[in-house]
């Protein structure tokens, strides 16, 4: 009797033994997705922010460097003029594998141009440009005088990458951004004797940008630079140039 149940646990161990390493049929496969392409559209980016004035067509024209000197804009100071980017949303299409392609996406960009203190920006209607008059600062003193402006943006950019899927290396980007006006204002804060005066007013940025942009970087750093191809102004000047934004700076990229 003890003889045959030791048989029978014996035979029974030996059997879920043999099942536990004898493998079971299997109909489910695991599908790997591919790896998405990642532009260099998506990042934070500081930028410093001048000015170029352009007047004439593309065939005969006449380009300097700089804002209109009436005016009182800071162009040489990057704490003052500035240009402040956030892109969270980016598209890339290969077209050449990783090599080529092109990158789109969504974007915010704030832009400040400081004013000297001793200026005044006005717009007038009657010749459709922008002036400035002269402050006295012997009676005022001036604490914030600058105009800000914030546009949505999208990309259209073709994009070289040298490396491979997943990489981190050396890539360049250039191409067309479009950008929408969402906020255009002339802020300006005071004091003339004992009393304080904030001032916030509708101002003429251009309402619609269109900027070339180059990037060149190699992991999440990119150097950039973008030159307005439309006035910063909607203004008509007569006599002036018309003047156009252009920045320099650095983007970390967001994307892992």
């Amino acid at each position: 009797m003890i003889r045959t149940l030791i048989l029978a646990v014996f035979a029974l161990a030996s059997s879920m033994a043999a099942s536990a390493h004898c493998p079971t049929d299997s109909t489910t496969t695991e599908k790997k997705r591919p790896v998405e392409s990642k532009g260099n559209w998506s990042g934070i980016s500081f930028n410093a922010l001048s000015m170029a004035q352009f007047q004439g067509n593309l065939e005969n024209y006449d380009a300097t460097w700089g804002a209109r000197e009436d005016l009182g804009l800071i162009t040489d100071d990057a704490f003052e003029s500035f240009r402040l980017s956030i892109n969270p949303f980016e598209k890339r299409q290969k077209l050449l594998g990783e090599f080529f392609g092109i990158t789109t996406g969504i974007g915010f960009d704030w832009l400040r141009l400081g004013v000297d203190p001793g200026r005044r920006l006005v717009f007038n209607e009657a010749t459709s440009t922008v002036l400035a008059e002269s402050v006295d600062l012997n009676t005022t003193t001036m604490r914030v005088n600058r105009v800000n402006a914030v546009y949505l943006r999208v990309p259209v950019l073709a994009s070289v990458h040298l490396f491979r899927s997943g990489g981190k290396g050396l890539h360049a980007e250039g191409g067309l951004v479009a950008g929408y006006l969402l906020h255009g204002k002339y802020n300006r804060e005071y004091e003339q004797g004992t009393t304080d005066y904030v001032t916030e007013e509708d101002f003429p940025v251009a309402p619609i940008q269109l900027s070339a942009r180059l990037g060149v970087g190699f992991g999440k750093v990119s150097l950039l630079g973008e030159a307005a191809l439309l006035p910063f102004f909607d203004e008509s000047p007569a006599d002036s140039p018309s003047m156009h934004s252009f920045s320099l700076g650095l983007q970390i990229a967001l994307n892992d």
